[in-house]
């Protein structure tokens, strides 16, 4: 997608600073950006679209669980983790003072609008607004995190921002004065529009799309942007080592077998093979 290390930058211990629960089962953990191991630097600055692997310490699992960077200052990383398993349940129980053992930052990035990954695609497609792409951003349920993130790396007012949920609303911080439009999509009503993405989601008004959350969503995506609109999607997998050695997140691509971890996770929608 774009040229990146894969190796993680970063391998150690760092302080927690706050677990907050923002949604029912829905929590922001923020870590210092400092090292605590000895001989630790600062930990390097993410890009949006990349993720750690997070385990908390002590902890009773073997392995670190990934989970992508929501947001970042100097001297703060933030997460967004849906407490749905005992590596979860650990991470979203920490509190401040607490340590936690994080690797990364893991994985390639959104390409930007301008890059010439992004414009080679979008020339190619005969796009007639070439140098100003009408731009989505969507994010489901907690794949608003890293979509978001990137929200703040783009210039204000520049695109529209989709965000679903089944109920509880969440992630959305800073988001109404930065997009054109934010649309909130729920299930259950509770919020914006009820229904699904597609009852607020209209591919033909975009020629560019970013793209985070469940399969199914990511599947519809690629299915409705197909020939007429470039989207790119980050892959929600589950993942062992995060270095891309295990093998145990390949997904099928034109291209071949790819690792979500160092591979992606972001891919071209139209390169993923999904099963049927």
């Amino acid at each position: 997608m774009c040229d990146h290390d894969p190796f993680p930058h970063f391998s150690g211990v760092a302080i927690v600073l706050s677990c907050t629960e923002i949604s029912p089962g829905v929590f922001d953990l923020q870590i210092a950006r400092a090292g605590h191991s000895k001989g630790d630097t600062v930990i390097p600055n993410p890009v949006a679209g990349q993720f750690f692997m997070l385990k908390a310490i002590p902890s009773g699992v073997l392995l670190g669980r990934p989970i992508s960077v929501y947001r970042y200052t100097n001297d703060v990383i933030s997460f967004l983790i849906l407490q749905k398993g005992r590596g979860t349940e650990e991470l979203c129980a920490l509190r401040a003072g607490d340590k936690v053992h994080l690797v990364g930052p893991i994985g390639n990035t959104f390409p930007l609008p301008g890059s010439d990954l992004v414009v080679s695609h979008l020339s190619s497609m005969l796009c007639p607004s070439l140098a100003h792409p009408r731009i989505a951003l969507v994010g489901g349920g907690i794949g608003v995190a890293p979509v978001a993130g990137f929200a703040f790396e783009l210039r204000p007012q520049s695109f529209d921002f989709y965000a679903a949920f089944r109920n509880g609303v969440y992630g959305l911080a800073g988001l109404e004065e930065r997009a054109s439009n934010l649309v909130v999509i729920t299930e259950s009503g509770e919020e914006g529009v009820k229904g699904m993405l597609p009852d607020a989601f209209s591919p033909q008004d975009y020629d560019l799309v970013y793209a985070c959350g469940p399969t199914p969503m990511l599947r519809y995506i690629q299915k409705v942007c197909a020939n007429t609109t470039l989207a790119f999607i980050s892959l929600e997998e589950r993942m062992a080592c995060g270095a891309g050695a295990c093998l145990g997140c390949t997904i099928p691509t034109i291209h071949g077998n790819r690792r979500c971890c160092v591979d992606g996770p972001v891919f071209a929608a139209h390169e993923v093979l999904f099963d049927e």
